[in-house]
């Protein structure tokens, strides 16, 4: 009997976290259904790694959802993963994503160009406004 496919979605509260801000990882593992073509939840042992050392063990709930959380302490590039093993009926799977950990200056700095970008906007805006709204008198 062959195995089924697995799969994990991930995503985080933060692809951009500050040093010793704790980070979110949450997802779902699901299996496919042959039979019926479509995918259902697994409850199942993953595993977290980060730059390929294993963090920590936990487990998807019955709806096959997930949620684990971390804090980086040095600011640079992180390649994150959530791994399944698989087990005798199902496939073993992975998905991973890159994270930039940086300073509270960094983050702060980045926090102000986009509050300066939005005002930009906002401004740009209400010129196209005030211009179309001059041009139809």
């Amino acid at each position: 009997m062959a195995k089924s496919r697995t799969r994990i979605s991930l995503h985080t509260s933060d692809k951009k976290p500050s040093v010793g801000e704790e980070v979110t990882f949450s997802g779902y593992l699901q299996v496919y259904d042959g039979r019926l073509k479509r995918w259902d939840p697994l409850k199942g042992k993953l595993m977290l790694f980060i730059d390929g050392i294993k963090i920590r063990e936990f487990s998807s709930d019955n709806y096959g959802c997930f949620e684990v959380k971390h804090t980086f302490r040095i600011p640079k590039r992180y390649d994150v993963e959530i791994r399944y093993d698989g087990s005798a009926k199902t496939k073993a799977c992975m998905a991973g994503m890159r994270i930039e950990v940086l300073t509270k200056e960094q983050k702060n700095r980045i926090r102000k160009i986009i509050r300066i970008f939005t005002s930009l906007m906002f401004l740009l805006l209400i010129s196209i406004f005030v211009i179309f709204l001059l041009h139809s008198f």
